[in-house]
């Protein structure tokens, strides 16, 4: 974990440096960006406790913020069940799940894009609210269903290690163990059942199906996928052409302030 040693130490030189603030871990450099501006929506004078900085990936925040239990985590939901979370939370006292599925979900709900939007742009969509709404909507099965899929088979990875995929087989001691070598496929072969998968995969769908809109929106849609393709090109047709990466900071610096994110904050200590 050399990597990890030489990013602690840069954020404790260039960016606590003798001061006595707390280091706040999230995972990218856009999503630094956008929590600079979502904190100073709830905590204008953050900065004078706080410094963010970003891991790289989910992972590396965690790691970082078990070698430093003084500084504080929040990563994405992503597909991680209640169970999950409640582990993670109970093992990493300094860590925050984000409430909805990532970052871009607070970009996505019409009702919330709709207030972000300034008079101006607001003027620009004769049909208004609606028209926006119906744009966003259009196809929302379809990014439900992918998200659901997109639950059951990311994890997919993460387990098939857990069982030694595929180092166990790669190892000089175990060429002659016909036995074991057949168990271990066997174990591989039982795990990505298909069968079981598709079972997996409609239990879910079917519960999600009977979600709430928003509620869809905020935690079983794939946000940085369904911002790109679907919101930022929707807002491109309505209010001239603008590049997904600059629109999403305009809304960020727009929106109106979120309550979800206040659990999260105050978890953590930040108010």
């Amino acid at each position: 974990m050399k990597g990890i040693e030489k990013k602690i130490r840069e954020i404790k030189e260039q960016k606590v440096g003798n001061s006595d603030r707390r280091v706040l871990v999230v995972e990218g450099n856009d999503d630094v960006d956008a929590f600079e501006l979502m904190l100073a929506k709830v905590i204008p004078d953050w900065s004078r406790k706080w410094v963010l900085a970003q891991a790289g990936k989910k992972s590396a925040v965690l790691e970082m913020i078990c070698r430093e239990p003084s500084w504080a985590g929040i990563v994405d939901r992503d597909e991680w069940d209640d169970e999950k979370i409640t582990q993670l939370e109970s093992e990493h006292p300094n860590l925050a799940i984000l409430p909805r599925y990532c970052l871009e979900n607070y970009l996505i709900v019409p009702s919330e894009l709709w207030e972000a939007l300034p008079p101006k742009q607001k003027s620009k969509i004769p049909g208004g609210k609606q028209e926006l709404t119906d744009r966003i909507l259009g196809n929302l099965d379809q990014w439900v269903r992918h998200g659901v899929l997109w639950s059951v088979v990311n994890p997919l990875w993460e387990g098939l290690r857990s069982l030694g995929f595929k180092e166990k087989l790669l190892q000089v001691d175990i060429v002659e163990n016909d036995a074991e070598i057949k168990q271990i496929l066997i174990d591989w072969h039982q795990f990505l059942n298909p069968d079981d998968i598709w079972a997996r995969y409609m239990d879910r769908f079917t519960g999600v199906s009977e979600k709430p809109i928003d509620e869809k929106l905020k935690l079983h849609v794939h946000g940085k996928e369904f911002y790109k393709n679907v919101v930022n090109p929707a807002l491109n047709d309505l209010l001239g052409q603008k590049k997904a990466e600059e629109r999403q900071f305009s809304i960020v610096r727009t929106l109106p302030e979120i309550d979800d994110l206040k659990p999260v904050l105050e978890k953590l200590g930040l108010v």
